[in-house]
């Protein structure tokens, strides 16, 4: 609560305060470790125990993912196949919870991480190091704002597997300036407050926040139908969607195989679960309808 941890600060020397705020991080932190080790074992347990658990696990599950992600990325990819184990992600934060961080940390996958915010770029830097230790694998931490000036340059030339983008806010505009690789899959977010039938994406602003642009935090990004009519443009396919409503993954058309086959966002869109805890899908779009946006 507000109060308490006002009283705190207000009775407490800073040095108290500084170790009770350590403690508290160490204990999140070990939570996090013991839900990890909780997925890992689930999906150890299944093969032989699987009529003993209560639901199905299906494609999706999530050791360094936010959600289901990891299941679903490594699905698509033993889908449609590999051949150059290389990856990017645009918006890591701190590093332990990205799209990418199973295909390098334990799939020795070599890739690059960038993220605009200093703090969470240096955490992910140190992050690689101690995960990379005794491994032939290299991934490379950039501290910068990418932007769909730089982003081509950022990325470089040559075959790439996987990009993630994930910048809460103007992930369409980075997509859409992307040329300089062309990568075999995409994951990207999608703003599902937005809705299943519009194809609408915030406009372009170089200094987007979120945080600021709304005080619900629904204002960001773009629709699952905005980004499939991008996707279509630039020769992808969507293909799937996390049952948590957050990240879309499209295939390169030339290498998408028939057993993969494609979806409409209409047709697979899955309202945003966390959200709906607290607002229905049409209240969180009531919320924001006000604000501009770009019909594309």
């Amino acid at each position: 609560m507000k109060w308490r941890r006002k009283f705190l600060r207000w009775c407490l020397p800073p040095g108290v305060l500084n170790r009770l705020n350590a403690l508290s991080h160490l204990e999140e932190r070990l939570y996090e470790l013991e839900l990890r080790c909780a997925r890992l074992a689930a999906l150890a347990l299944r093969a032989n125990y699987g009529n003993l658990f209560a639901e199905e696990l299906g494609r999706e599950f999530g050791i360094f993912s936010e959600h289901g992600e990891d299941g679903m990325l490594l699905w698509v990819l033993e889908q449609t196949g590999a051949p150059v184990k290389r990856f990017a992600e645009i918006g890591v934060e701190h590093g332990r919870e990205c799209n990418t961080a199973i295909l390098g940390f334990v799939l020795g996958w070599d890739g690059l991480m960038l993220e605009a915010d200093p703090v969470r770029a240096a955490a992910a830097e140190r992050l690689v190091r101690q995960m990379l230790k005794g491994r032939p694998n290299r991934i490379e931490v950039r501290r910068v704002r990418v932007t769909p000036d730089n982003v081509n340059d950022l990325l470089g030339a040559g075959e790439l597997a996987v990009l993630s983008i994930d910048v809460d806010g103007m992930d369409y505009w980075l997509w859409k300036a992307v040329r300089s690789v062309r990568p075999r899959v995409v994951v990207i977010e999608y703003n599902a407050s937005f809705g299943r039938e519009a194809a609408i994406t915030v406009p372009f602003q170089p200094d987007f926040n979120p945080a600021a642009a709304h005080p619900s935090g629904y204002y960001h990004g773009a629709s699952l139908a905005a980004l499939e009519k991008l996707a279509r443009q630039k020769g992808y396919d969507l293909v799937a969607v996390c049952s948590a409503g957050v990240n879309a993954f499209f295939v390169r058309q030339d290498i998408r195989p028939a057993g993969l086959p494609s979806a409409r966002a209409e047709e697979i869109y899955r309202p945003h679960a966390a959200r709906c805890h607290k607002h229905s899908p049409e209240e969180q779009w009531d919320l924001i309808r006000h604000l501009p946006y770009e019909r594309v």
